[in-house]
């Protein structure tokens, strides 16, 4: 994961990461606890995003239904991923 060191907003990337064979992109909703997830590099399109943060049992809604095949195969990393970056941003938050 590589992470920039900014303040973080709505909009900002919080971390990027291989799943599988794809390079997916995580951005902050830090109003909600929640992440979206979309597909970096030259195919960029939302993947969906992981909800439910801030709970034991956060979740991958998927918006794309053509991607909802490779979604399901690697849901747990992405959210695994998700729940990671989150953590980090919390931590942040809390000084």
């Amino acid at each position: 994961m590589s992470r920039v060191n900014a303040p973080l907003d709505a909009t900002f990337v919080v971390g990027k990461a291989w799943i599988g064979d794809r390079f997916l992109r995580f951005d902050a909703s830090f109003c909600q606890a929640r992440i979206r997830v979309t597909f970096a590099g030259a195919e960029t399109r939302a993947v969906g995003s992981v909800i439910y943060l801030d709970t034991d049992q956060p979740a991958l809604r998927v918006s794309s239904p053509i991607d909802a095949e490779w979604a399901g195969l690697h849901c747990a990393a992405i959210i695994q991923q998700a729940r990671r970056i989150w953590a980090e941003a919390v931590r942040e938050c809390d000084g």
